[in-house]
């Protein structure tokens, strides 16, 4: 019988070029919606953040270990519990921060949450470099300031009279971001040991332990008769959140992740799109101008060879001339092995 790392591998032999790239399209779909539904939710109930949140986890986990359950028993089977401390950990900075999430977007508009939410590859290769993954450069700490400069000048300036608009929700939202770059950041060797599948569910699982041991102190005060509209959308966006995962793993078997990166770029247009057209939110001209700034700064940092400098890319093109005529070939070689690839970011983290 194929174990799941198996599956995944054979998956990607068979692959062809629609298939993938469809399913990132519903990722970018899924991924627009749910916020406004979220937001739908708070505004036409009394639905508390934390309740939110553990149905949304619970939602999931259940998807989820089912799908692992057939597809890799023996592989969640076979964790140790050093492996499920280490996933729980990890689970904690990727899942459960969905409650901080949703306590931001109560407290803030879609299009402030998107164009923070935005800052993802930034503060993800910021957090690569302090960490030691991956070192700076110029263009990428330019493209960290662009993209930066361009969220404060969305959300600080979009007020017509020019007066800072910042609201308690954007602080929750960026420490959601943070925690969900520090997630991508020290989760990516974890996820390729474990295999995808595993390490999601038990990263739920955890997550979903934590909310319903949270919540139960406190689940009296938030007892409500929720509308069946509510409850459904409450539905959508717990099978959302996990049909995310499958349709971001599937189109990442096929597709680079430079493709995938360039399609999550989507994200906070659709969104911002759809919260003006859905939900009557204000989009002026400063929002306009600090979405495109965040978009092109998160593209420079995602891909700063592409931005270099004509004079670094001339001198790097003619390092390898130079060191034939200095260096023998097996110490060239040698050498080219331990050198670092350049950092590009993967979109394979949460919601």
């Amino acid at each position: 019988m194929s174990t799941g790392l198996e599956m995944e591998k054979g998956l990607s032999t068979h692959a062809t070029p629609v298939v993938p790239l469809v399913c990132l399209v519903g990722v970018v779909l899924l991924l627009s919606s749910v916020t406004l539904v979220i937001k739908y939710v708070f505004q036409h109930s009394h639905l508390h953040p934390i309740r939110l949140a553990s149905c949304r986890v619970m939602i999931g986990f259940l998807l989820l270990l089912t799908i692992t359950w057939l597809w890799d028993r023996r592989g969640l089977m076979a964790l140790s519990a050093a492996g499920l401390l280490r996933l729980g950990f990890m689970g904690f900075l990727g899942v459960f921060s969905y409650t901080i999430a949703a306590w931001g977007l109560m407290h803030t508009s879609v299009v402030h949450y998107a164009l923070i939410y935005g800052l993802l590859p930034s503060c993800t290769a910021t957090l690569s470099v302090l960490s030691g993954h991956d070192r700076m450069t110029v263009p990428k700490c330019l493209g960290i300031l662009f993209s930066l400069g361009g969220c404060v000048v969305a959300i600080c300036f979009a007020a017509p009279d020019g007066e800072a608009v910042v609201r308690w929700g954007d602080l929750f939202v960026l420490l959601f971001t943070v925690m969900m770059s520090a997630h991508l950041v020290f989760s990516s060797g974890i996820v390729k040991r474990f295999g995808v599948m595993v390490s999601n569910t038990v990263m739920f699982g955890s997550s979903s332990l934590l909310l319903l041991f949270g919540f139960m102190p406190w689940s009296d005060a938030f007892q409500e008769e929720a509308s069946p509209l509510i409850m459904l959308s409450v539905l959508y966006v717990g099978c959302a959140t996990a049909a995310v995962f499958l349709l971001r793993c599937r189109s990442l078997q096929s597709l680079s992740p430079a493709t995938v990166g360039t399609y999550h770029n989507l994200i906070p247009v659709c969104t911002v799109l759809l919260a003006y057209v859905c939900l009557g939110e204000p989009l002026g001209l400063s929002t306009v101008l600090g979405g495109i700034m965040v978009i092109i700064g998160a593209e420079v940092v995602r891909r700063p060879q592409r931005f270099s400098l004509p004079a670094l890319t001339l001198a790097k093109s003619a390092l390898p001339a130079l060191e034939n005529s200095k260096r023998p070939n097996s110490l060239k070689v040698c050498l080219a092995s331990r050198l670092p690839g350049p950092f590009c970011f993967n979109t394979r983290g949460h919601v």
